[in-house]
């Protein structure tokens, strides 16, 4: 929700029509995606819902983060953290070409500093 959030507020500072305000609902539209399939995936890890803490359900279908093998978790772990670890680079690229265009207002430029400055805590 938080790359959302910045992402919908990235649309207020682009010109209308511009690339990067074109990416940005791009991007918009891809971290929507990503995060419905992971919360789908973390809320339904397995088939029935309730052999995710009932281990006495025999023949569970268990996926991802729910899966009882240790590969398959580690797995999943590994590719949500590292989708997310991307798309947090992009979320907090995308304004940088901003700060260095010469017609960018001063109070813009500051309030992007302060932002990314916030990014790095």
């Amino acid at each position: 929700m938080i790359k959302l959030a910045l992402l919908f507020q990235y649309l207020r500072v682009f010109e209308p029509g511009s690339r990067s305000k074109l990416f940005c609902k791009y991007m918009i539209a891809i971290t929507a995606a990503w995060g419905a399939a992971f919360i789908i995936l973390r809320w339904v890890p397995c088939y029935p819902v309730s052999s995710y803490w009932n281990v006495s359900i025999k023949d569970p279908h268990c996926w991802g983060f729910g899966s009882r093998n240790p590969q398959a978790f580690a797995r999943m772990f590994v590719g949500q953290a590292s989708s997310t670890a991307l798309l947090d680079l992009i979320v907090f690229a995308i304004p940088i070409p901003l700060c260095f265009k010469p017609e960018t207002p001063r109070k813009t430029r500051l309030c992007l500093v302060g932002l990314f400055i916030l990014g790095f805590l």
